[in-house]
């Protein structure tokens, strides 16, 4: 019992816990930016970058870089071939110092060339036609020329490509067998002098081979959007091609039909240029190369001044 007088004991009440209030969530208001007439931020790049892309491009894919180390045999093997007589032959007085001769004592710029026509014809067949197809057949022409790239851009940047692929397996060899000769004469300067001249034929020499299967490869490339037929046009043309001049010539009894044969035609016309070689080809051989570059070259143009994957 409680006490007289005591004040009863009250049990404190629990204060009831105050949830806190959410503050409603403020969502920020959505902003339009018109970017239609906005300026371009980033760098700009002249107009010749696209096409030195495009040529950067063509010269890797062909050559299987950037690609699996089994893209890359093909092209390599034939590059090896190519190179192994010039080689050789400057191996040769450089590796033995009794030997007194010089690499072009062995082997000239016409039979060099002569010899590598075959290495050239398995090279441009399996390189330049297919340059063209895959665009063609991704239909992605009509995309590139939607942008600032022209149809010339695009058509010059796979040309030079092109013909910087031929140049490798034509020219490269020529320049070492000459600068090979230069390191292995008892006088590299005096030899120099003395043959300095030999280098604007050989580079002449070069350009007429590369040029006529570049314009021939790439037109023939052009008309289709598949592979196997852009490769099977260009080998029926240089394999077929042989076959039915030497058969008129040899009905003929005349040898003015060789000058039409699309594979030793301008191996010809190269060798007559740089000195000695095969013979005089005649003016219709230089014909048949103006007619091959010229008509291949207006192929290109109509195929795609059209600005279409068709």
């Amino acid at each position: 019992m409680a006490e007289p007088g005591a004040v009863p004991h009250e049990t404190p009440r629990a204060v009831p816990h105050e949830t806190p209030r959410a503050v409603p969530h403020e969502t920020p208001r959505a902003v339009l930016h018109d970017i239609r007439y906005s300026r371009y931020q980033g760098a700009l790049r002249p107009r010749r970058s696209a096409v030195a892309s495009f040529v950067a491009s063509g010269v890797r894919r062909p050559l299987g870089l950037r690609r699996s180390a089994s893209a890359k045999i093909w092209p390599f093997l034939l590059l090896a071939v190519a190179y192994l007589p010039a080689l050789a032959v400057v191996a040769v007085p450089l590796l033995v110092p009794a030997v007194d001769v010089q690499p072009t004592d062995l082997i000239d710029y016409p039979q060099l060339l002569t010899t590598n026509s075959v290495v050239l014809l398995a090279f441009v067949a399996t390189s330049i036609p297919s340059m063209l197809t895959r665009d063609r057949r991704d239909r992605v022409l009509s995309l590139y020329f939607a942008t600032a790239l022209s149809w010339f851009e695009y058509v010059l940047g796979v040309f030079l490509a092109a013909l910087a692929l031929l140049a490798l397996i034509v020219l490269g060899p020529m320049l070492v067998l000459f600068v090979g000769s230069i390191a292995t004469a008892d006088a590299p300067g005096a030899w120099f002098a003395d043959h300095v001249g030999d280098l604007p034929r050989i580079v002449g020499a070069a350009a007429l081979v590369v040029l006529f299967h570049t314009s021939l490869g790439l037109a023939i490339g052009s008309l289709t959007s598949r592979r196997v037929f852009a490769v099977g046009g260009y080998l029926a043309v240089v394999l077929v091609g042989p076959a039915l001049t030497g058969a008129v010539a040899a009905v003929t009894g005349e040898e003015w039909p060789f000058s039409l044969d699309p594979s030793s035609g301008p191996i010809r016309l190269a060798t007559t240029f740089i000195g000695g070689g095969l013979g005089d080809p005649g003016a219709l051989a230089w014909f048949v190369w103006g007619v091959v570059v010229v008509g291949g070259l207006s192929v290109l143009a109509g195929r795609y001044a059209r600005g279409s994957d068709a």
